[in-house]
């Protein structure tokens, strides 16, 4: 009985010890984007925003992490696109690669894209990457959104000479007599 009770005992400290304990606020939470990251797996890839005719915002990953991608190409036009597909041999998107991006159905080879920059961005790049394309309405202005307006001091500087009515408004340099 006596073992039992030790067994139980000593079962029940350790789980105790197991429990979860509260967060530590003091302790930063890691972000869940990596900004360092400069390539991503095309499997990964959620969604995507046109931000104009050769950018692109992809989102990555169960984060839905935002990245920029630059592409080039004679025909490149993502204005239309109905759909991305990226045609890579190892599936991984990187900055100056062998990708090629298709943007829609019936694209010929000569439309394709190729990638030509692969830049990871935080969320406030993204808001502002929206709002410059049209994709978002305006952020809003920080402060009270009055204006200050500054006024310039006068210069110290003389004004200049003023040019005369009857001259070539060339002025002769005043000399001084010999002495």
């Amino acid at each position: 009985m006596a073992l039992k009770l030790t067994r139980s005992l000593t079962l029940s400290l350790a789980l105790s010890g197991c429990a979860a304990s509260p967060p530590d606020p003091n302790l930063a939470r890691a972000p869940a984007c990596d900004q360092e990251a400069r390539c991503f797996y095309e499997h990964n890839i959620r969604s995507f925003r046109v931000l104009d005719n050769r950018t692109v915002v992809v989102l990555v990953g169960r984060d839905q992490c935002p990245f920029k991608l630059e592409l080039d190409g004679f025909f490149c036009d993502l204005n239309m696109a109905s759909f991305l597909a990226f045609n890579d041999a190892e599936g991984r998107i990187c900055r100056l690669d062998r990708t090629v991006v298709a943007t829609g159905p019936f694209a010929r080879e000569s439309e394709y894209c190729r990638v030509s920059q692969v830049t990871p961005m935080t969320d406030d790049e993204l808001l502002e990457a929206y709002a410059t394309s049209g994709l978002a309405p305006p952020l809003p202005a920080k402060g009270s959104g009055e204006l200050e307006v500054v006024e310039e001091e006068a210069s110290q500087e003389e004004p200049a000479v003023p040019e005369t009515a009857g001259g070539t408004g060339a002025t002769t340099p005043a000399t001084e007599p010999a002495t």
